[in-house]
């Protein structure tokens, strides 16, 4: 399967609906609620299929009690899950990169007097 085969297989499993232009916020993000990603494109490569997967990981895993850090822990392992389902291999860089914006809504959480985060490190 290519890329495009596989994102447009992981987005029709998963019901989504996909808005490339719309005026929402300015950069990729998903509405939950809507199961809509926006301001994501097609394009044929393991980078924007991640962020893709990634966002559809937010739909499928995000609670309404979840802070930011499990949020974007929870949506990234999803994302690493699904990759491995269709026999990708995701660069290490792209993992660290999403482990930091982790860590960094740790920490913010911390200084503003969160507790209890447990071990959100990702696994490769």
């Amino acid at each position: 399967m290519t890329f495009r085969e596989i994102q447009e297989d992981v987005i029709s499993k998963n019901r989504v609906i996909i808005v490339p232009n719309s005026t929402c916020w300015g950069r990729t993000h998903a509405h939950v609620k809507k199961r809509m990603v926006c301001k994501w494109k097609f394009k044929n490569s393991i980078q924007a299929t991640f962020e893709l997967f990634h966002e559809i990981g937010h739909i499928c895993t995000t609670k309404g009690d979840m802070r930011r850090a499990e949020s974007e822990y929870y949506a990234t392992v999803w994302a690493m899950n699904t990759a491995k389902e269709y026999g990708l291999t995701i660069p290490d860089k792209v993992i660290e990169e999403y482990q930091e914006y982790i860590d960094m809504e740790i920490d913010r959480g911390l200084r503003r007097g969160g507790t209890g985060y447990g071990d959100l490190r990702l696994v490769k």
